[in-house]
């Protein structure tokens, strides 16, 4: 193998690795804030991603506005599961296996709530980005693969000074880092875990409209996307949000370069190893939550 296909490669495989660090983020979130993995999350992204397209394609919203559309609904949705379905499980001291439990339950429930509103037949969104290809020196770069992580890249830092420069973001991490000391202090954990889910819900929905321009839609696709966001999330290190990128940009990275070069069909055998590797091996991840303490 040349170089310039390794690059190739790599290049491809970088839009998709963006993507599945979106849930990835979102399950570190929601874990950073109330200790609860949340099973759902890659369903929640097919679900904004078929939000996405009922707009564009069934009520004709130009694609911009569908795409604002789209996450503001979907982070009003994370907001009202997190009120009426996870924070009183949390608050009544449910015992953390069945709240997990609870999110394998609401996955189920996505996914066939999905079967019975649009059946089984892919769907597909026309692609905003463009087909034609541009060339840097060797190397074609499809037009969907800047905007994928131009978008991305953009979604994280704000996201960052969203955490770090607000008083609400300030809140969120003071929640996340210890919830009695926060609540003593006169902050909302209520809220602010509420807000943590509608902020991961939307994250959650810019991956599914950024998916469904680039590949078509089924009611079961968020599983496999739940491999690989649980696979990013444990090789970046659970709670970390720059190891949820770099998790996910390894996995869309490593399975793009294995498909080709082995055979596509195994590509998901391949991640299932690379997993079990990092978890005997070297189980917190690449990078591990930064928490501080004060006394």
């Amino acid at each position: 193998m040349t170089p310039a296909i390794l690059i190739q490669l790599a290049v491809n495989g970088i839009a998709i690795g963006a993507i599945y660090a979106l849930p990835a983020l979102g399950i570190s979130l929601i874990w950073n804030a109330a200790g609860l993995f949340n099973f759902a999350q890659a369903d929640l992204l097919t679900l904004g991603a078929y939000v996405m397209y009922a707009l564009v394609v069934s009520a004709k919203i130009p694609y911009i506005w569908a795409f604002i559309i789209t996450t503001i609904v979907m982070g009003l949705l994370g907001y009202l599961l997190s009120r009426i379905y996870f924070y009183p499980m949390i608050e009544n001291r449910v015992n953390p296996h069945i709240v997990l439990i609870g999110t394998v339950a609401l996955s189920v429930f996505i996914q066939n709530l999905l079967l019975v509103i649009w059946g089984t037949t892919p769907k597909s969104v026309v692609n905003p980005f463009g087909y034609m290809p541009f060339r840097v020196g060797d190397i074609f770069v499809m037009p969907h693969v800047v905007w994928i992580v131009a978008i991305v890249s953009v979604l994280l830092l704000l996201l960052q000074f969203f955490l770090r420069r607000t008083l609400i973001g300030t809140g969120m991490r003071a929640v996340a880092q210890q919830q009695i000391a926060s609540w003593l202090m006169g902050i909302r954990n209520d809220r602010m875990i509420a807000l943590t889910f509608l902020l991961s819900t939307a994250i959650a929905a810019t991956g599914g409209v950024l998916i469904s321009a680039v590949f078509p839609l089924t009611p079961r696709m968020g599983s496999m996307i739940a491999v690989k966001a649980m696979a990013a999330v444990l090789i970046g290190g659970l709670g970390s949000f720059s190891g949820a990128l770099v998790g996910g940009l390894a996995v869309g990275i490593s399975e793009t370069i294995f498909a080709t070069l082995v055979n596509p069909a195994y590509r998901d055998v391949f991640i299932f190893a690379v997993l079990i590797t990092f978890l005997i091996f070297k189980p917190g991840g690449i990078f591990k939550a930064e928490i501080s303490e004060k006394v």
